[in-house]
């Protein structure tokens, strides 16, 4: 069974039957005793209201632990008419700052706890009039809800033309799906913490400290799911007794309970992170990968494996291959799609043969399919791989930088790159170049500015959460780039000034102290890894690299 299924309500009731009706009357319950809905009369709605009216939608997912929630969702796909994307975004934690706060929570011996806050949105109460939109509710949805408040929703119950009960309801709390509603948590959450004497770090919004006994208490969170950290077992039992009593509301039937972890291993955003062994992180989505591989098991259902996720022809495109069907694209979209997931997190070790296939997503061929197969098998012969992440006692941060020059079809290069702070890769990337180059030191030099970005941000982020490193180190295995990189204009020439933009960049940060490059031989050049397919020894060592193994481990 997948960890999670979702179905409409329709489906999920013909499917779950009482249990699926239950999980219904469960989320229509805790939305009426929190005051989400009021009952309008659809003949006192003025004709702009009238036209803004949203839908209601009721899912019924399939949990782990195999009961059945309902999660209501407005419809507010028609509020894009009337607000702007740029004043509705929220901000989520960034993956990268994930991983390098599970790193020091495990450097520092931290006590970590997951807090997931129920009904995140629902607490929070619109008080704009653009947010407060009127949503209908069709069928049973309107039934169910009328019989579990009569007295408040009765006499508003109509008929549509087709004879079906119709309730209409003005939204007064932040529902899901309502354009605004993520963000109005978001604000509201942080202006909570900062009475509790959080700041933010600048550098992700969703990252806050404070000094607690000397030692530093970091929130990070996505959306509801909440990343505590501290020293002390007390301090972070302390911080989640202030988070009960500011969000937590337990109604009768023990529903509206925060869900809280503690201990050594946690479940944090489709990631188990593990913190079983001093100094270390473990992360694996084991059950990810085994359900990706049961799945693709109907469009290949032999038992057979691969040693690696790619062939060497990986980058190689047949013109004449046959396209494929219409419904065997879409399901090579989709399990791209789920590996795209899988690599960016807990499995680098695909993300050079992802890189290429999502370049191939719009109209894939019989060719990029047996490509597709390839990865799977790969997966299924290793399921479990466990990426083990730590900092060293060097006080460096290491990234390696990479490029493989004009190995598409359209001769752009691939770039590859990957952070360390002394165990493990922490942050990736392999990506088809942006521009075509006329070298393999213009190749080097594209995939050293395409590290800058989070090289850069990776620096201050971990300064702001009072981390201080001795250096960061740009390992390539090209002197060439590197000469332009060290002295800009003095090593430039007629071909290379069209590139002076790149290289006068990587120059300016290097004098700011920013970085320092240096040579690594290329049988160590981790990044490697994701520029190119590799094969046997090669391919073993750099993983064993990357997952914090030795290369035996992973052979």
């Amino acid at each position: 069974a997948h960890i999670f299924t979702q179905l409409s309500m329709k489906k999920g009731l013909q499917q779950w039957k009482e249990q699926g009706e239950d999980a219904i009357t469960k989320e229509l319950k805790q939305l009426h005793f929190r005051d989400t809905f009021r009952p309008v009369d659809p003949k006192t709605l003025s004709k702009k209201d009238r036209d803004r009216v949203i839908e209601s939608h009721l899912f019924l997912k399939l949990k782990k632990d195999a009961t059945i929630k309902g999660r209501m969702v407005a419809g507010g796909n028609k509020q894009r008419s009337y607000i702007p994307k740029e004043d509705a975004s929220s901000p989520t934690a960034s993956l990268e700052s994930v991983l390098l706060t599970a790193v020091i929570d495990a450097q520092e011996g931290r006590s970590v706890a997951i807090v997931d806050v129920p009904n995140a949105f629902i607490q929070t109460r619109l008080e704009d009039e653009q947010d407060m939109a009127v949503m209908r509710l069709r069928g049973p949805l309107a039934t169910l809800l009328c019989d579990l408040a009569p007295d408040v929703y009765k006499e508003f119950l109509r008929e549509d033309k087709h004879g079906l009960p119709v309730l209409y309801v003005q939204i007064l709390n932040a529902l899901y799906g309502i354009m605004r509603a993520a963000l109005l948590y978001y604000q509201r959450f942080v202006c909570d913490i900062k009475t509790q004497g959080f700041k933010l770090n600048p550098y992700d919004a969703c990252v806050a400290n404070k000094t607690v006994e000397g030692s530093q208490l970091t929130l990070l969170w996505h959306v509801d799911d909440i990343k505590v950290s501290h020293k002390s077992d007390q301090v972070v039992d302390n911080l989640i007794d202030w988070l009960r009593r500011t969000y937590e509301q337990i109604f009768e039937d023990g529903s509206g309970a925060m869900r809280i972890s503690r201990g050594k291993i946690h479940e944090y955003l489709g990631m188990c992170l593990d913190y079983s062994t001093p100094g270390l992180v473990r992360l694996t989505m084991d059950d990810y990968v085994k359900n990706m591989v049961q799945d693709f098991r109907s469009h290949d259902d032999c038992d057979r494996t691969a040693k690696t996720p790619a062939a060497d022809h990986l980058f190689e495109v047949d013109e004449n291959a046959k396209p494929l069907a219409a419904d065997l694209a879409k399901i090579f979209h989709t399990f791209v799609a789920r590996a795209l997931f899988l690599a960016k997190r807990a499995r680098p070790d695909i993300a050079t043969a992802v890189a290429f296939l999502t370049t191939r997503v719009q109209r894939p061929d019989i060719d990029d399919w047996k490509k597709l197969v390839r990865m799977m098998r790969y997966l299924r012969g290793t399921p479990v791989l466990p990426l083990v992440l730590g900092a060293d006692d060097s006080k460096k941060i290491t990234w390696w930088a990479d490029g493989s020059h004009a190995v598409h079809n359209s001769k752009r290069g691939q770039s590859g790159g990957c952070l360390s702070l002394g165990v493990g890769a922490i942050a990736s990337f392999s990506l088809k170049q942006k521009l075509n180059t006329r070298s393999s030191t213009e190749t080097e030099l594209v995939a050293a500015d395409d590290c800058m970005p989070t090289l850069l941000w990776a620096n201050k982020f971990l300064r702001a959460q009072g981390k201080r490193f001795a250096e960061t180190v740009l390992l390539q295995d090209n002197q060439s780039a590197m000469l332009l990189e060290r002295n800009g204009r003095r090593s430039s020439s007629k071909r290379t000034r069209h590139l002076d933009n790149r290289f006068f960049f990587i120059t300016d940060r290097i004098a700011a102290g920013d970085l320092m490059v240096r040579y690594c031989p290329t049988a160590d050049m981790v990044a490697d890894f994701f520029t190119k397919p590799l094969q046997g020894k090669a391919f073993a060592k750099l993983r064993g690299a990357i997952f914090g193994q030795d290369p035996s481990v992973s052979d």
